[in-house]
């Protein structure tokens, strides 16, 4: 199985939740508030890491990082890539989960904006045959990234979340993969329809092949003029905090050891269905096991 490199952030998640969302001027009781370690890049490294890849996490956290450190090294995260800025405080995202599934996050960003050129280049210079990079939309300078792994000839799987102006003008064209949801898509795209969003990206990056990911209506993979559909598994879910990290790590990992990317989408479904069904960030993610006894 290659190794994969993921340039993501690392935070810690205050999760409120609430009987619904509030309207503007309207305040709402929260039932319960509950505190993880999350972050896009985090999640993606325990679920590669739990679905049976080599995961090495380039980040950054702040004084208070410890917690978060043990926790990823505890999932099998390899860590020795994830700076220490005493200076400076772990990033942090306030989620606000309603009863009915809904929800939205603010995001406070910390120490993970904050990783030096010398750290990328120190990672990228590894990625040869033998690595799967990932990227996600919370990491500083991910246009040099994007373009150093180019160069390098490595394959680059990018997530362009959340999506910014600095995101937007990144040179995604470059990348091997595009993974991204239907709002991100329509941020970029100003298209609703799903296939028009597909082929409004592969008009805008010719080249990479386009992961499309629906929620509880499965996924598109698009590459070369075909197109397939991946449904997702049926559940009883009650959170999706971790769910589409969670997805994009098992299909890494399948990447990884391999597998065409349909069949890697399809174990990524299986385990994001049994994420949605466990409170949480990190503590949601599925093992290996646990995937393939569901079935």
């Amino acid at each position: 199985m290659k190794r994969i490199v993921v340039f993501g952030s690392i935070t810690y998640d205050r999760t409120l939740h609430l009987p619904r969302l509030p309207h503007a001027g309207q305040g709402v009781m929260a039932t319960a508030v509950t505190h993880s370690v999350g972050g896009k890049g985090a999640n993606v490294s325990v679920a590669a890491a739990r679905a049976g890849a080599h995961v090495e996490l380039v980040s950054a956290v702040g004084g208070d990082g410890d917690r978060a450190l043990k926790e990823l090294a505890d999932a099998g995260v390899h860590i020795h890539r994830v700076a220490r800025k005493p200076e400076m405080s772990t990033a942090e995202v306030v989620i606000h989960l309603a009863t009915d599934q809904s929800e939205f996050g603010i995001t406070v960003p910390g120490a993970d904006r904050h990783v030096s050129l010398h750290a990328f280049d120190a990672a990228i210079e590894q990625c040869r045959g033998g690595h799967i990079g990932y990227l996600d939309g919370m990491v500083n300078d991910g246009a040099h990234v994007i373009r150093a792994m180019a160069r390098r000839g490595a394959p680059l799987v990018v997530n362009p979340s959340p999506v910014h102006p600095d995101v937007a003008e990144w040179p995604m064209q470059q990348a091997t993969i595009i993974m991204l949801n239907q709002g991100e898509a329509r941020t970029l795209t100003d298209q609703e329809d799903e296939h028009a969003q597909i082929d409004a990206l592969h008009a805008r990056y010719p080249g990479p092949g386009i992961v499309l990911t629906l929620g509880s209506r499965g996924a598109w993979w698009s590459s070369r003029g075909n197109r397939s559909h991946i449904p997702t598994v049926q559940v009883s879910a009650i959170d999706s905090t971790a769910a589409g990290d969670t997805f994009a790590g098992y299909f890494l990992a399948g990447l990884a050891d391999g597998q065409h990317p349909h069949e890697a989408l399809q174990q990524a479904a299986r385990a994001a269905a049994l994420c949605v069904t466990r409170h949480g960030s990190l503590h949601s993610i599925p093992t290996r096991l646990e995937v393939l006894q569901a079935g």
